[in-house]
């Protein structure tokens, strides 16, 4: 799995949350001290009791409609010291 993506997943992970994601959002960046590809992600943030759930309403491309609520943007930003963080909006 990409570095970035893990470091969102793990993100997700300390608010006690999985993420999916969806797709890739823009916002490219190649962070030097990491060598890590960066853009800003979709996807869900859900109760891990609701990952199995979610993974077959992908199979059967009811994700949309079933999982809209949970349904999030991985945005990234940089500290001022260089540190790469990254927060989960909702629209």
């Amino acid at each position: 799995m990409d570095g970035y993506l893990e470091f969102v997943k793990s993100v997700a992970n300390e608010q006690n949350k999985v993420f999916i994601m969806d797709t890739g959002e823009g916002n490219d960046f190649i962070d030097p001290a990491t060598g890590w590809y960066i853009e800003d992600f979709s996807g869900w943030l859900i109760e891990p009791s609701k990952e199995d759930l979610l993974i077959e309403a992908i199979n059967q491309g009811t994700q949309y409609s079933t999982f809209k609520d949970s349904y999030v943007f991985a945005k990234w930003f940089q500290t001022d010291d260089g540190k790469i963080k990254v927060r989960f909006v909702r629209y």
